[in-house]
């Protein structure tokens, strides 16, 4: 039970339950139960009268001034993949040929692909099974992305949405657009 639910208060979920028998015993539209409802995905998820929203989670989500420890590895590596992007977008527009600009769209698309249906949904999210072949495509597909392991995306990914917004998100927004789209990946807080 959330540490603000009431005991012994209807839960959400019991209370639409009978808000939708209620509306179809009187006949009413079935818009009531919309009306009723918190907006909460699974509403069995916040069991409280007032749907989680008492609990100030404004401490949480400050930032604190920490050191951050340079990772010199990905600072490396992505100066050179963007300085690498740079002189193929030259190239492209000057000397490549045909074949070429179809290649790299295609290895644009399948790096998404390795992404967002590899790493994001299928391992940190676990959306979907999948057999051994298409695993070994899509870790294929995702180290071409050059976004890291799939393994340790999975895993940041994840505790970013455990801690999202807060000091323990890799990807801690309040901390600014920089640090949640690039300092995050290329720095670690000394204090984890």
């Amino acid at each position: 039970m959330p540490p603000n639910a009431q005991a012994g208060a209807q839960s959400i979920s019991d209370s639409l339950i009978a808000a939708a028998s209620a509306a179809a015993d009187a006949g009413q539209s079935p818009t009531k139960l919309q009306e009723d409802s918190t907006g909460v995905l699974f509403e069995c998820d916040v069991e409280t009268t007032d749907g989680g929203l008492v609990k100030d989670i404004t401490v949480m989500k400050k930032a604190e001034k920490r050191r951050l420890k340079l990772v010199w590895r990905n600072i490396i590596a992505f100066g050179y993949l963007h300085l690498a992007a740079l002189y193929g977008a030259y190239l492209m527009v000057t000397s490549a040929k045909w074949q070429t600009c179809i290649l790299a769209y295609f290895l644009y698309v399948i790096s998404g692909l390795g992404i967002t249906a590899g790493a994001h949904r299928l391992w940190a999210h676990r959306s979907y099974k999948a057999k051994w072949p298409l695993r070994v495509i899509l870790v294929i597909f995702n180290t071409i992305a050059f976004q890291d392991a799939a393994y340790h995306w999975a895993r940041d990914h994840r505790v970013h949405h455990k801690y999202s917004e807060t000091d323990a998100d890799p990807h801690n927004a309040t901390r600014g657009f920089f640090f949640s789209h690039v300092a995050g990946c290329c720095a670690r807080s000394t204090r984890r």
